[in-house]
């Protein structure tokens, strides 16, 4: 028969909060290495996560998404219900503590090194073997005991009281709490009010280095086209218009990355409040780069000087 397990409240509150400033993170920034970190924290936090437990011969197994985890049990000497004294002291060695639920090493004064696969603090119960020590949260404590028992041999054990949360234990849940929360809302704030303004950069007579703090670029002067770099205008020229960010920055202030034009191409764009961008052109198939310069007929002028390029007219410069 297997024993469900649920969350408690602590773990519903923590999981909804990390997972939407997970998320928030995700969609003001969006760059795609950030997405797929903050993903795979919340899918591996879901999957390791203790769905139920069932006894099968003489072991116990916890069922997961992420796999079952079995848990032998050859020379039981205690299973009972936890205590607060069991978790004064709690540190978590490995593993999440909160997110999804508790689990994985945690150490504690009275228990020592033990393994956890709980979601319920309320319900812990407490299995002591030769081996190891392990904590389940069953949402019937009692009955998951009576099983146990009828399977294995145990040495009887006083009555417990049952578990309120320690004190201990409450705490770190509230503090990290409150910390996730303050954490996801500082990323959102930054994210969406982040403007370094025009990124600087480094000319020198073989390369060209943007500055941006997320998305730093080289170009060599052989990789561009320097006779035909000239000014566009974003919100005009209906070939530069910008229609996704492919893997960028971008809020109201600021943008940087990779983004895609309306004419299909993929551009490096660097641009802070201006929609008049310079265009530094490839050689052959490579990706072009947009930049906002401050004066961009002077960033002109010196890209070619540097370069010793074919001067053009700089009245096109200007525009």
């Amino acid at each position: 028969m297997p024993f469900s397990a649920s969350y408690d409240r602590t773990t519903k509150i923590l999981s909804t909060v990390l997972c939407l400033g997970l998320l928030a993170v995700i969609f003001a920034v969006q760059n795609i290495i950030l997405a797929c970190l903050s993903l795979l924290i919340m899918l591996l936090g879901y999957a390791y996560s203790p769905r139920s437990y069932f006894l099968e011969g003489r072991s116990i197994l916890v069922t997961r998404l992420a796999g079952t985890a079995r848990i032998p049990l050859d020379d039981v000497r205690e299973a009972r219900r936890a205590t607060p004294d069991d978790f004064r002291g709690c540190i978590r060695l490995w593993g999440s503590g909160g997110l999804f639920g508790y689990y994985g090493l945690f150490s504690t004064a009275k228990l020592g090194k033990s393994t956890w696969y709980v979601s319920n603090r309320r319900n812990c119960v407490i299995v002591i073997t030769a081996a190891k020590t392990v904590l389940f949260s069953p949402d019937d404590p009692d009955g998951f005991l009576t099983t146990i028992r009828t399977a294995v041999p145990i040495p009887e054990s006083p009555a417990a009281p049952v578990l309120s949360p320690a004190r201990s234990l409450r705490s770190v849940g509230i503090i990290v709490a409150v910390v996730a929360a303050i954490a996801g809302v500082a990323a959102a704030v930054l994210a969406t009010t982040y403007a370094p303004g025009v990124p600087a950069y480094t000319l020198t007579g073989e390369t060209l280095t943007i500055h941006d703090r997320f998305y730093p670029v080289t170009l060599h002067a052989a990789s561009v086209d320097v006779s035909e770099i000239r000014v566009v205008d974003l919100s005009r020229d209906p070939e530069w218009r910008l229609i996704a960010r492919t893997n960028g920055f971008a809020n109201s202030h600021y943008r940087s990355g990779w983004f895609r034009v309306a004419s299909g191409q993929k551009v490096r764009l660097y641009r802070a409040n201006s929609p008049r961008v310079v265009l530094l052109p490839p050689q052959g198939d490579g990706i072009p780069v947009l930049y906002q310069a401050a004066n961009p007929g002077k960033f002109i002028g010196e890209i070619r000087t540097a370069w010793s390029a074919p001067a053009q007219s700089s009245a096109n410069a200007g525009k």
